[in-house]
């Protein structure tokens, strides 16, 4: 016997990263556009920006998915934020 679960839920973060300046937040958001292609089916991603923060939507219905894509994206955002920094 088969069981399906058909109550499929979705998990939605909003994250919200402040930066000192317009500037850093617009070159910190470019450098993560090219990582935002190819998702899987279960994931939606959305970014934007308020003042001199960086939004971002993300939702799944696979909760490692997320957790491992949000991971992925705060390292990426640590890792620009130190190389505008040594410029």
């Amino acid at each position: 016997m088969k069981i399906q679960n058909k109550n499929v839920f979705k998990i939605s973060v909003n994250i919200e990263v402040k930066f000192s300046t317009n500037k850093e937040r617009d070159v910190i958001m470019k450098t993560l556009l090219p990582d935002n292609i190819n998702f899987p089916n279960e994931l939606y991603l959305e970014m934007s920006s308020n003042k001199k923060s960086l939004i971002i939507d993300i939702s799944s219905t696979n909760i490692s998915t997320l957790i491992n894509t949000i991971d992925e994206l705060l390292h990426h955002i640590k890792i620009a934020k130190k190389v505008i920094d040594h410029d």
